[in-house]
């Protein structure tokens, strides 16, 4: 018995060894065939039909490694320097147009097409920054906008703090998604983007240099309507003294507002103001440098 199981032990080995040997044998065949198809084809990138599925893995990797950092922090702060020149060169242009530029968050809502009536009304125009789902259940007034030549932007999908600002890749997935949501609906690719709640504090350096690497445009404001919290006709006149103040120090007025029916409710009284200051309306565009708050020393992770 123990001769019989020595042997047994014996031929196992034996026998794992000859099928290691044919296995090598025949990956070296394959490959060898490989090669001669390779040499033997045209197997040109440009010939693939298939498309390629996005992925920010690769470089939120690099943003993400210690190497990378100085990296990282150099480019964003020569972006930065190129940025504030450009947005200087167009201040001068808008001066010179008296410009200002209002934009409406959080929709498409039911009240879009009302808000929409007032503009064309006096005759304005504004950009709006939507979310994703919001515009699938309202596909009619986007294309209204579009028609219209207002301002297509996005806000991303969720609208959720702890979700949009989960992890370094996570801000660009939900603009992402959103640009493919409003291009499948009116067939025009935004890279025009605004963050829930701004850019500060939970946009790190890091979450910018991936949106930075898809093109995104982060834009933020330096008007705050404040319909948000004062919820009433009170905004108007909190606004009005703010673009006072913008008036003074020779500024271009961003103006932060929402597509909601308290907002579009007293709309009128703030456009009738501006249209009595001779303002003109513009939209945002994709060639645009924008005007986003300053990260360096305010960003910090929302966990």
């Amino acid at each position: 018995m123990r001769r019989r199981r020595r042997l047994n032990k014996r031929g196992k080995i034996a026998v794992s060894v000859l099928l290691t040997i044919i296995i090598v044998l025949l990956s070296g065949l394959i490959g060898d065939e490989q090669k001669k198809t390779a040499k033997g084809h045209d197997l040109t990138i440009a010939n693939t039909t298939e498309m390629i599925p996005f992925s920010v893995e690769p470089v939120v990797a690099f943003a993400d490694s210690t190497l990378s950092k100085s990296i990282v922090e150099s480019e964003n702060e020569k972006r930065e320097v190129a940025r504030k020149k450009e947005i200087a060169m167009q201040n001068k242009i808008d001066k010179q147009e008296n410009a200002i530029y209002l934009t409406f968050d959080d929709g498409p809502s039911n009240v879009s097409d009302d808000l929409l009536d007032i503009l064309h009304d006096y005759q304005m125009e504004a950009t709006f920054f939507m979310i994703g789902p919001k515009i699938k259940e309202h596909p009619k007034v986007v294309k209204r906008m579009q028609e219209e030549g207002l301002g297509l932007a996005l806000h991303g999908i969720t609208h959720d703090v702890h979700k949009i600002y989960s992890n370094e890749a996570a801000p660009t997935e939900e603009m992402v998604k959103n640009q493919e949501i409003l291009e499948e609906v009116t067939g025009v690719r935004s890279e025009v983007i605004r963050l829930p709640y701004g850019s500060i504090p939970y946009l790190t350096e890091n979450m910018r240099y991936v949106l930075n690497q898809h093109n995104f445009k982060v834009w933020d404001w330096n008007v705050d309507s404040l319909d948000w919290e004062l919820n009433d006709e009170r905004y108007v006149q909190h606004t009005i003294q703010a673009l006072q103040k913008m008036k003074q120090s020779g500024v271009t007025p961003v103006v932060l507002l929402h597509d909601t029916r308290e907002t579009v409710k007293h709309l009128p009284k703030l456009l009738s103001y501006i249209k009595e200051q001779g303002y003109t309306t513009k939209v945002l565009t994709n060639d645009m440098s924008p005007l986003t708050f300053s990260c360096k020393g305010r960003c910090h992770s929302v966990n």
